[in-house]
């Protein structure tokens, strides 16, 4: 594509069907486009301008604002990747596609992103490559005031539609694990993600999700007497929904049962005096079943 600076500044306005005046406006603001100066500090715009311009009017079409238009070519284009649409052959640039698609609510650009992605990674890969590392972007950008809360549940949701896939049919003989979430926790996400994990090394998931009450889960336990049982606690405090049921917790480690808390909320574990293992992240819970499955190890304080 020619990147020789030809066009002024009405001229590139016209082609694009982007307001000369708003042109400047994003010069001025974020840098972009960043068009050639002549002799006479007249602004010239290449053919490589106007299809960076072109692209960022699309997605602000799509519904994505002006600033994360801006910011997400500006990062196409430091990665080498064009400004037509495109799935680039490395996860980095699916990911880029994927975050643009999320922003932009566009469902079905998103799914057939993770298709492809699939078809290069497997389906755990992909989650953990591709999609995960989005939404926390996607995250990561609205406590940062830069996205939207609709923007940071619709990501949320396509990722937890991804996961229950995976958490789908047979599953393999093994160790079982219950997974679940402190009373009044309702972010399952990184919950499904170890699910997933676990079940990919060879533990028979029992999942119970979100906000799920203290006695359910003890009273499943005891029943089904599952290897291991992780409680996910993002936000959630264990102290009044666990805390109380300590002892219970600790016949049931004691007859084989190991307890993983997992998650910043679950920190507190200790503290409270429940039995098991404390991981400070979600992910390095999913480290831990992984390591486990492959063991013989007994529940330990």
């Amino acid at each position: 594509m020619d990147d020789f600076p030809k066009y002024t500044v009405g001229t590139a306005a016209r082609l694009v069907g982007v307001r000369a005046a708003t042109l400047r406006a994003w010069e001025r603001r974020y840098g972009f486009p960043a068009p050639a100066r002549s002799a006479g500090r007249y602004r010239l715009f290449s053919d490589l301008d106007l299809a960076w311009v072109q692209w960022v009017r699309d997605r602000i079409r799509e519904g994505i604002r002006p600033a994360q238009a801006v910011r997400l070519a500006l990062r196409r284009r430091q990665a080498g990747m064009p400004p037509a649409p495109g799935v680039g052959s490395s996860p980095e640039g699916v990911r880029e596609e994927l975050l643009t698609a999320l922003m932009a609510f566009d469902d079905g650009r998103a799914t057939e992103l993770m298709k492809r992605a699939r078809g290069r990674l497997s389906p755990l890969k992909a989650l953990r490559h591709v999609l995960l590392p989005v939404v926390a972007e996607i995250g990561a950008e609205w406590e940062a005031g830069r996205a939207t809360v609709s923007q940071e549940h619709f990501a949320s949701q396509f990722a937890l539609r991804y996961l229950a896939q995976l958490l789908h049919g047979p599953q393999h003989p093994g160790p079982a694990v219950l997974c679940a979430c402190a009373p009044g926790e309702q972010h399952q996400l990184g919950l499904m993600y170890v699910a997933a994990e676990a079940r990919a090394a060879g533990w028979q998931v029992i999942y119970l999700g979100a906000d799920t009450p203290t006695l359910d889960v003890l009273h499943t336990t005891q029943r089904l007497r599952p290897r291991a049982v992780v409680v996910a606690s993002v936000v959630a405090d264990l102290k009044d929904s666990w805390a109380r049921h300590r002892s219970w917790c600790w016949r049931l480690a004691r007859r084989g049962t190991l307890w993983v808390w997992g998650g910043p909320g679950a920190l507190a574990a200790r503290r409270l005096g429940l039995p098991g293992r404390v991981a400070a992240s979600l992910e390095e819970a999913s480290r831990l079943l992984a390591a486990l499955g492959t063991k013989s190890l007994r529940a330990v304080p």
